[in-house]
């Protein structure tokens, strides 16, 4: 059976794919548990990890990919806490020299004033990343507050938002002209898919993510290109697949995405949204 190995990531993450070894894939987590390493590990899967090393020995030489996953920082304009754990990672990433992270959605509460005070942390930490962002179902939460006094009202919802004043907000945060999109970084592909709908659309969505017809077709496309047998291949959505740390349907269209991604078994499938700890049974699966 071809598998598709899933990891739902809420924390700190860090993968190395190292060139001599082919497909052989190491993985750096934090935090530990009881000097445990932070990451399930099932009979059927076969996965080579340890601890993160100290801040100062991470030996990049012997790497060729080397990057950072982070999902529901929260970072909100009003939320000095979650500003201040935000500004702490980066730092932590840019001790680790790790060139590049992905926050895996939730990024704040989709306020204007948000992405503004996001845009500030990122800006004031000199040496940052390069940083990739997915949506998450909290970027179209500016519908549930009211215009006028910005405090929360479900009851006005949608509270004239539509969901393309929140793709907008999005996009203009990444730079990209599509909410979904993918990149190489030093040869590996990383696929960013993105919820294009949400509750303004349909209140039956809750906050579950939409993926249209032709985003499943453009990312079944991205992954035939330069497609190299057992190279990874990173795959990145907010909400998970039902089953894996999950016991909710988080995605409209589950089924079809699960069908495209098992008949690539090089898939590395980050999700976030379900704020579990790293060091709980089935972090990652096969």
């Amino acid at each position: 059976m071809r598998k598709v190995l899933l990891l739902l990531l809420p924390f700190f993450f860090l993968l190395t794919t190292t060139a001599s070894a082919g497909s052989k894939t190491v993985f750096y987590l934090s935090p530990s548990v009881d000097s445990r390493p932070a990451i399930a590990h099932p009979s059927d899967a076969t996965i080579n990890y340890t601890t993160l090393p100290q801040l100062n020995k991470l030996d990049q030489s012997t790497s060729n990919l080397l990057f950072g996953v982070v999902s529901d920082i929260h970072v909100q304009s009003i939320n000095p806490v979650a500003q201040n754990k935000f500004a702490r990672m980066l730092g932590d990433m840019v001790q680790l020299h790790v060139p590049n992270l992905i926050i895996n959605g939730d990024l704040g509460d989709g306020m204007p004033q948000d992405y503004d005070m996001l845009r500030r942390l990122v800006s004031h930490q000199k040496s940052s990343p390069a940083i990739f962002y997915t949506i998450g179902n909290h970027e179209f939460y500016k519908a549930n507050r009211s215009p006028i006094t910005n405090v929360w009202s479900p009851e006005t919802f949608p509270n004239g938002e539509t969901n393309d004043m929140a793709l907008n907000r999005f996009n203009k945060l990444t730079g990209q002209d599509h909410v979904y999109y993918d990149k190489y970084l030093k040869g590996y592909h990383f696929i960013f898919l993105e919820s294009e709908k949400s509750a303004i659309s349909n209140t039956d969505y809750g906050d579950r993510a939409y993926l249209s017809n032709d985003q499943l077709g453009w990312l079944e496309s991205k992954l035939k290109e330069k497609y190299t047998l057992g190279k990874p291949i990173f795959v990145f959505l907010h909400q998970p697949l039902i089953g894996y740390r999950s016991t909710f349907d988080f995605i409209i269209q589950a089924d079809r995405l699960r069908e495209i991604l098992k008949r690539f078994p090089e898939v590395i499938f980050f999700s976030g949204h379900i704020h579990r700890e790293l060091g709980l049974p089935t972090t990652a699966l096969r």
